[in-house]
C-alpha cells in the first residue's frame, strides 16, 4: 500500500481559534499535518495559515507578514482576517500572499489550501458586503484611556514605518527605527494582554460555523494561473454582474447617455459585447498564430462593435417604417459607423495582448502577473471601464437611429425619455456635457494624471477616479485642449504667489485697523473722558 504524506500546516492565530479551526480542518480531510504556531520544530511547513482577528491597520499586517516570510522562506501562506474590521476601503488590503479570505468557512479554507498547494492562488475581492465597523459604543474611562493609549502607539508605529520604507533613510538608521518598532509592537501587545478583555478584543474567539453567514461568495480560485484561466474568470464574473437578473439600473438624468436605454437592453448590450469580445479572444488565438495580429487589431474592434449593436434585438423583431416591416438588427447594421472612440478608455491592445500571449500586465509602468489579487482586479476594472463605455458609444448610435425613426424609441429608449420634447432635451444635455469634457474636464484629468472610470454601483451609473501616468495622452491633445492645461498649471504657479501677497495685504490692514484707527479711537474716547470730567468737575 502506498503511503500518502500529509500536507504539513502551520496555524498562526489565537490558541482557541487555532485549535477549532484545525479540528474542524481534519474532521473533513484527515491527509493534514496541523501545528499550531511555533509547533513545527525544525521541519517547514508547506502552508502557513495566519488568522488576523478584528484587522486594523494593513501597515502593520504587512510588517508582520515580511517577518513572517524571513522566517518561513520556502512557506506558502494562506491570510484570513476573522472578525470585525475597522478598515473603510472599498477593496480588501494588498498583501503579498498566496492566499487571502474574508470570514470563511471551514470548506472554503480547505478548498484554498489544496488549490495553494497545488501553485494556484486564492482571494477574497469584494468586501462591501463583508467588512463590518465597529460602531460607536460608550466607552468606561479605563476603556479610554487603553484606547488613547493605544491610538498614539499605533500613530507613532505608522509614524516610524514611513522612514523604514523610505529608500532615502540610511540602513543604520533603519535598524535603529525596527528595533523602536519591536518595542512599540511589543508594548501594544502586552496592553492588550492585560487589558484587552475590557475592550472586548476576543468576543469571537473561537472559529465557529456561523461565519459562514458572512462568508465572501466572490471568491477567486485561480488553479494554473494562465492567462486563459484568468480571461475566462474575468469574463464570467462580469457576466454575472451585468446580466438581466443582477442589473437594476435606476433611470437618474446622468451624464451617461447609456442610462437613457431600456434596462433590459443595457445588460444584453454589456454582455454581448463580452461575448463579442470573448470571441475575439479566441478568433486571434486560433487564426493569428504566425503573423501579428495588431496590424488588424483596430478593424476587429469595429467589426467586434457592430456585431454587437446589430445583435440589441432578437433576430426575429420587426417594426414597421414606412409602411414597410424591417428587422431592427438589420436596419441597425447598415446604419452604424462605429468609428468613434472613448479617450478615458484604455487601448484594447492593452488588455488582450496580456490574455493572448500570457504575459503580465503593463500598468502604469508597472509589470504584473495577472494572477496576483492587485493585478487581477485592475484587469478587471480596465475590461468593465472599456466595455461600459464602448457600450455608451454604440448607445448614442442607437439614439441617433431613433431621432428618424420615433417607433423605434418604444422598443429600446427609456419610457421617461420616449416623447419627443425629453428625448431632444437628454440628447442635447448629453452632447453639451461631452464637449464641455472633451475640452475642458479630460485635459485637466490628463494633467492631474487622472483616468474616469465608469462603472455600474447601487443601481446607478457611476463615475470614479484613479491616479494613473497619462503624459503620452497629454503630448497628444489638441491646441485648445492644451490651452485649458496651461491656464491650470499658471494657477497652480500664480496660488501660492497669491496667497503669500493676500495674507501680507491682511496682515496690513489688520495692522492699520489696531494700531492707527484703534490709537486714534482711543485718544478719542480718552479726550471725550476728559472733557466730561472737567465739565463734572464745575
Amino acid at each position: 500500500m502506498e503511503l500518502i504524506s500529509k500536507k504539513s500546516i502551520l496555524i498562526i492565530a489565537p490558541s482557541l481559534i487555532a485549535e477549532s479551526l484545525s479540528l474542524k480542518l481534519t474532521s473533513l480531510d484527515q491527509n493534514l499535518d496541523i501545528n499550531f504556531n511555533n509547533g513545527t520544530g525544525d521541519k517547514t511547513p508547506e502552508l502557513v495559515i495566519w488568522n488576523v482577528l478584528n484587522f486594523q491597520s494593513e501597515d502593520l499586517i504587512r510588517l508582520e507578514l515580511l517577518k513572517l516570510r524571513e522566517k518561513y522562506d520556502e512557506s506558502k501562506f494562506l491570510i484570513i482576517l476573522s472578525g470585525e474590521f475597522v478598515y473603510e476601503a472599498n477593496t480588501p488590503p494588498s498583501l503579498n500572499a498566496e492566499g487571502f479570505l474574508l470570514n470563511p468557512g471551514a470548506e472554503k479554507v480547505l478548498e484554498s489550501i489544496d488549490t495553494i498547494l497545488n501553485g494556484g492562488r486564492v482571494f477574497d475581492i469584494e468586501n462591501n458586503s463583508l467588512v463590518q465597523l465597529n460602531k460607536n459604543k460608550p466607552l468606561s474611562f479605563s476603556q479610554k484611556i487603553l484606547t488613547s493609549g493605544l491610538k498614539q502607539i499605533d500613530s507613532e508605529i505608522n509614524y516610524i514605518f514611513k522612514y523604514v520604507n523610505s529608500d532615502s533613510t540610511p540602513e543604520f538608521y533603519k535598524f535603529i527605527l525596527k528595533g523602536r518598532l519591536r518595542e512599540l509592537i511589543t508594548a501594544k501587545s502586552f496592553l492588550i494582554f492585560l487589558w484587552g478583555n475590557s475592550l472586548e478584543l476576543y468576543t469571537e474567539a473561537v472559529y465557529t460555523e456561523n461565519k459562514i453567514n458572512l462568508e465572501n461568495k466572490n471568491t477567486v480560485f485561480i488553479k494554473d494561473k494562465n492567462t486563459a484561466e484568468i480571461w475566462n474568470l474575468i469574463l464570467d464574473r462580469l457576466k454575472e454582474r451585468y446580466s438581466s437578473t443582477n442589473l437594476q439600473v435606476e433611470f437618474n438624468n446622468s451624464s451617461i447617455i447609456l442610462s437613457g436605454i431600456k434596462k433590459e437592453f443595457i445588460s444584453r448590450l454589456i454582455c454581448k459585447m463580452l461575448d463579442e469580445l470573448d470571441n475575439l479572444v479566441k478568433n486571434i488565438k486560433e487564426n493569428y498564430k504566425e503573423k501579428d495580429f495588431k496590424d488588424d487589431l483596430n478593424s476587429l474592434i469595429k467589426e467586434l462593435k457592430v456585431n454587437t449593436i446589430s445583435n440589441i434585438t432578437d433576430s426575429y423583431f420587426r417594426l414597421k417604417k414606412g409602411g414597410e416591416s424591417i428587422s431592427i438588427n438589420d436596419f441597425i447594421y447598415s446604419e452604424v459607423s462605429c468609428e468613434e472612440i472613448d479617450r478615458e478608455s484604455h487601448e484594447s491592445i492593452m488588455f488582450i495582448e496580456p490574455i493572448i500571449k500570457n504575459e503580465a500586465l503593463d500598468y502604469d509602468g508597472k509589470l504584473l502577473p495577472l494572477y496576483e489579487t492587485e493585478s487581477f482586479l485592475i484587469l478587471e476594472n480596465i475590461i468593465s471601464n472599456w466595455t461600459i463605455r464602448n457600450c455608451n458609444l454604440l448607445a448614442s448610435e442607437i439614439f441617433n437611429i431613433c431621432s428618424s425613426w420615433p417607433e423605434l424609441r418604444t422598443v429600446l429608449i427609456n419610457p421617461e425619455l420616449q416623447s419627443t420634447r425629453n428625448f431632444e432635451r437628454f440628447r442635447n444635455n448629453i452632447n453639451n456635457y461631452n464637449r464641455w469634457h472633451d475640452y475642458i474636464y479630460m485635459p485637466i484629468y490628463l494633467y492631474e494624471s487622472k483616468r474616469e472610470y465608469i462603472d455600474i454601483i447601487d443601481k446607478k451609473f457611476t463615475r470614479y477616479f484613479k491616479n494613473e501616468n497619462r503624459e503620452k495622452e497629454l503630448e497628444n491633445l489638441e491646441w485648445l485642449q492644451k490651452q485649458v492645461t496651461l491656464l491650470v498649471e499658471i494657477r497652480d504657479a500664480v496660488a501660492p504667489q497669491l496667497e503669500v501677497a493676500v495674507k501680507y495685504i491682511g496682515n496690513l490692514f489688520v495692522t492699520f485697523l489696531t494700531k492707527v484707527v484703534g490709537k486714534a479711537i482711543g485718544l478719542v474716547g480718552k479726550g471725550i473722558l476728559q472733557g466730561l470730567g472737567r465739565s463734572s468737575s464745575k
